[in-house]
């Protein structure tokens, strides 16, 4: 026993000696220890909240801290699992506190981050007496996911919040929206019948065409390598045919036509900066591993808004905007308010390219995969598209060409009428609905002003597996977050959340012995959001959010009714792509080709 102790204490002197011998070894052995004890610690300081950290207050209710999970990462926290789990993590960690997971918090960057999990305590967020604010969130994210060098926070901020973020109410109104949707209506009325143009030639094709690496695969008029021909049949990479399409027709609407002619890839850039997303926002910096690409991304697009904004500002000065610029009238109202203040603040010419340039992004990230996953759960399931086809039918026409007398006859198209399509069609939108809980995991992010109190409601607490709803001190200048993810996901709410159900948004009408709008009779339907609130709410909800869901519902019907698709591998079946986290709506992991024709008349 002497000799196998005095071993053990010369083996850690050796130990030691090596250590203090190699300085790297040193620090890491420091760094390890301090991980370990940053874990042991957060653990105990855990199971102290969960167990004793409740206190009565005057009302006699209970009032403790959010559970904080252990971390081993000193400062960063959760910070690196945020980052690179997203809505995943979130909804793992909060299925893991069980009846404590209503909201928890995560240490990232030294502060302090509540994670909402459940309606009841979102909507006492979103209330007009919560002392939130989304100011300090918004500038981090023009700070480093935009990169404006401090440009949004040197802008007089009674201008910026006021007429210039006021801009984006416009969005809300029906001016706007009524624009703006006439102009995309007109659009998909002539254009989707080209979604697929049957060009063999790349040089022919649109850039949807040809980042969807589109292929004729057969074609009735081989005479003339398909140009032109009005039956065929073609593969694409539909994610990003649908995602570009809709991405070049809605910033024409927002930008103008010009922008699209002079900046063709802005899309793709756009799409490139957006993947890092999560990374930007975390500080990660530019040299950074698979950040360089993004970043040169991301200047192009700020390039891009500048010059079309100098162009702009010519044009509503009176002068001459230059030889690639010549109609600036059909800008969006949104981007000239915004930039007309801009400009009036003192603005950088930073300042308003990312300030626009955000808004050009948001449009983009969420609605374009939105389209996608609407058109890929309605395909995959033929009894769902049936139905759909004829709820749609008498409100998205097949207009065939008419004879000019010409020898090139001018492309069929449709007729839309969007209003019956969104007031009329409630398995559509229950199944829009329905895609957006599924594949739209979209976040809220505020600061603390003050020293705030929530409570969980009786549902809440019922749902949890408690006795009575709990309330929980939040701390000013803390951050609250609700991750909508989690809620759209969660059975409690859900029942079988991972099933797509296009009727499950579907309201039963009080008084009523069954839900409302069978299968026999849709249009006594009525859909509604219940507790998910996937575009925010409160004064801090989505500004785009008319415009997007009319936007969604117009680019889906159309494409539904105009194009046959079946896989082109897994032996035709419908398998689900994965999902890849962005900012907004997630995109697919793996490509979905697709073997398509145009359906000439229903």
């Amino acid at each position: 026993m002497d000799l196998t102790g005095q071993s053990r204490v010369a083996i850690l002197q050796h130990t030691i000696t090596n250590i203090i011998n190699h300085p790297l070894l040193s620090v890491l052995g420091v760094f390890i220890s301090i991980c370990i004890i940053t874990r042991i610690r957060s653990g105990i300081r855990f199971q102290s909240t969960i167990s004793k950290g409740r206190r009565p207050n005057p009302a006699g209710d209970t009032i403790q801290q959010p559970p904080i999970p252990p971390y081993w990462i000193p400062w960063l926290g959760h910070g690196a699992n945020f980052a690179l789990g997203g809505t995943d993590y979130l909804t793992r960690t909060a299925r893991s506190l069980g009846a404590h997971g209503s909201i928890y918090t995560l240490w990232m960057g030294n502060s302090k981050h509540h994670m909402v999990t459940v309606p009841g305590i979102e909507r006492q967020l979103i209330s007009k007496n919560a002392p939130v604010t989304m100011e300090p969130f918004i500038h981090h994210v023009m700070q480093n996911f935009w990169d404006d060098r401090g440009a949004t926070r040197a802008t007089d901020p009674k201008p910026l919040w006021g007429s210039i973020h006021g801009a984006l109410s416009d969005m809300l109104r029906e001016n706007f929206v009524a624009s703006a949707i006439k102009d995309t209506v007109k659009a998909l009325e002539h254009q989707t019948w080209n979604l697929v143009s049957g060009a063999r030639s790349e040089v022919d094709q649109a850039i949807w065409e040809r980042e969807a690496d589109v292929r004729i695969v057969s074609s009735q008029d081989s005479d003339n390598d398909g140009d032109g021909c009005n039956s065929f049949v073609a593969e694409a990479e539909l994610f990003q045919l649908v995602r570009y399409f809709v991405g070049n027709i809605a910033t024409t609407v927002l930008m103008g036509h010009d922008f699209i002619n002079n900046f063709p890839n802005i899309m793709h850039d756009l799409w490139e900066m957006d993947t890092r997303f999560n990374l930007f926002v975390a500080g990660t910096p530019r040299w950074f591993p698979g950040m360089i690409r993004p970043a040169a991304a991301r200047e192009r697009v700020i390039a891009a808004i500048g010059e079309h904004h100098d162009a702009l500002f010519k044009y509503l000065d009176g002068e001459d905007p230059g030889p690639n610029w010549s109609d600036m009238s059909d800008v969006a109202s949104v981007i000239v308010t915004r930039a007309v203040e801009f400009r009036k603040a003192g603005a950088s010419r930073r300042g308003w390219s990312t300030g626009n340039g955000s808004v050009m992004w948001a449009m983009n990230i969420n609605s374009n995969p939105v389209v996608f996953w609407l058109i890929w759960y309605v395909f995959s399931d033929a009894c769902l598209l049936e139905e759909l086809r004829r709820e749609m039918a008498p409100y998205v026409r097949f207009r065939p060409a008419e004879d000019n007398g010409l020898p090139i006859k001018e492309a069929p198209r449709l007729e839309i009428d969007l209003a019956s399509l969104w007031g009329k069609c409630p398995l559509l939108k229950g199944a829009f609905f329905e895609t957006m809980r599924i594949e739209a995991a979209s976040m809220s992010y505020k600061q603390l002003e003050d020293d705030f109190v929530v409570t969980e409601t009786d549902e809440d607490a019922k749902l949890l597996g408690k006795s009575q709803p709990q309330s929980f001190l939040l701390r000013k200048g803390d951050y609250v977050a609700v991750p909508h993810g989690v809620h759209q996901s969660d059975e409690k709410y859900f029942r079988d959340p991972m099933r797509f159900d296009a009727r499950r948004f579907w309201i039963q009408e009080e008084g009523d012995e069954k839900r409302a709008g069978s299968q026999d009779d849709p249009g006594a339907a009525r859909v509604d959001y219940g507790s998910m609130r996937v575009w925010g709410g409160g004064k801090n909800m989505c500004k785009g959010k008319t415009f997007a869901e009319r936007e969604v519902i117009l680019f889906a019907a159309a494409i539904i009714m105009q194009w046959d698709m079946e896989p082109v591998e897994n032996a035709g079946k419908w398998v689900h792509p994965g999902r890849k986290i962005g900012a907004g709506a997630v995109n697919p992991v793996k490509p979905v080709r697709v073997r398509m024709k145009r359906r000439e008349a229903w």
